[in-house]
């Protein structure tokens, strides 16, 4: 299915202010690669770059600095694309986690949530705490307790902020119709995607 008419135009060149290469040059360093000036979200969320300096700013700590497991970071960050229904940030952080190790068999298990037989108990509860975070902005006390078994307080807090943080980005990427680049279209053809929302 091809992506949908993007509502907001991308940044242009002749667009490049100081402010915007700015937002460009947030999220580089270890752990990013490839050119902002041709990602689509970058480039969308630069044309208003007061909001996307800091964003990014707070992104790149979910993703650079988060306490919490690599794989399990980017667990909770794919499910909540799904459930979302979110096609770019799911075909985007399928690329990334396929860089990271994790497999079509975790794909697929997420795509199912926590009652695949694949999980590990501690997996299982962290995808029903996603599930709960997106539907209820809130988690019941016996995965609150499940959770901080595992996890110190500032991996708690990690994982709140980055479901919350992609809830957001979920919402803003599907409203705003942002198109996905010819590797993220390639990446959901070999893994799938969720059904868009519209």
């Amino acid at each position: 299915m091809a992506d949908p008419m993007p509502r907001m135009p991308k940044v242009t060149e002749e667009e490049w202010t100081d402010e915007v290469l700015e937002v460009f040059n947030v999220l580089t360093g270890p752990g990013f690669s490839g050119d902002n000036s041709k990602h689509h979200v970058v480039t969308t969320f630069a044309q208003h770059p007061a909001l996307a300096t800091p964003f990014f700013r707070f992104n790149k700590h979910l993703l650079a600095d988060n306490r919490m497991p690599i794989r399990l970071r980017q667990i909770a960050i794919m499910r909540t694309a799904w459930v979302r229904r979110c096609v770019y940030m799911w075909s985007s952080h399928l690329r990334m986690s396929v860089g990271l190790g994790l497999t079509r068999e975790d794909f697929e298990a997420i795509k199912e949530g926590a009652g695949s037989a694949y999980w590990s108990p501690f997996e299982k509860v962290l995808i029903g705490a996603v599930d709960m975070l997106c539907e209820r902005s809130d988690l019941d006390q016996a995965s609150w307790d499940a959770l901080s078994a595992e996890f110190d307080h500032l991996q708690m807090l990690d994982l709140l902020f980055t479901v919350g943080a992609y809830v957001m980005i979920a919402l803003a990427m599907n409203a705003l119709r942002i198109d996905r680049e010819e590797e993220l279209i390639g990446y959901a053809e070999e893994y799938g995607a969720p059904e868009p929302l519209s």
